[in-house]
């Protein structure tokens, strides 16, 4: 019966031990969670710059792009999971940006500058669901994501300055000048061909 006792007692301190190193790795893990919680709320912050008017009148009534916008501009504010189900939120609302482009903006370079701030935001949603999140990774991708979206409004810029350009330094009226001009010459080339051959004409009537 001593033994039986003792056998017991022995394996409930072994029970209690492990419960307690159980306990201390979920305590651990808790905080490692906590702190990288704290690390990526801190940066979570996204940075849409103003746009120009031409700019602001053309991605008017563009959903998803407002879509977009919004669901990265709400920051979560209660845990991991909440960062995480919005990583994934985002990265659906990103995937129709370079499909739904306005007219205006429908053009190769616009649409890769789309393309590409889709593929930081999907790995993103990638690196956050991981079950060691590496918060340095996230905390750069973050930085990577806003110098896309600033890098998309610069190419949106682009595009009216170089609609601009031909009015600014009158490329139209240069371009007709240089159509009169060609039409001048060829019209003077021609004449003088007619006359070198009414010369030649005249020469061989004569002779």
């Amino acid at each position: 019966m001593k033994y039986l006792v003792a056998l017991i007692l022995s394996l409930s301190l072994l029970s209690c031990d492990d419960f307690s190193k159980q306990n201390e790795e979920s305590l651990k893990l808790a905080e490692k969670k906590e702190a990288v919680f704290e690390t990526i709320s801190k940066k979570w912050q996204f940075v849409f710059p103003e746009p120009r008017p031409e700019v602001n009148k053309t991605i008017d009534g563009w959903k998803h792009w407002e879509q977009f916008k919004r669901e990265l501009q709400e920051k979560p504010k209660t845990s991991l999971l909440a960062f995480q189900l919005k990583a994934k939120n985002v990265s659906k609302r990103a995937d129709s940006l370079s499909t739904t482009v306005p007219e205006t903006f429908d053009i190769p370079q616009v649409r890769s500058r789309l393309v590409t701030l889709n593929t930081k935001i999907k790995s993103l949603d990638t690196y956050i669901h991981l079950d060691e999140i590496p918060e340095k990774k996230v905390v750069t991708l973050i930085d990577e994501i806003n110098e896309e979206i600033k890098g998309v409004y610069t190419q949106w810029d682009e595009v009216f300055i170089k609609k601009a350009i031909p009015k600014e330094v009158g490329e139209d009226d240069m371009i007709r000048a240089l159509d009169t001009t060609r039409l001048a010459n060829k019209k003077f080339q021609e004449e003088i061909i007619e006359n070198d051959k009414n010369k030649a004409t005249d020469t061989i009537t004569k002779e």
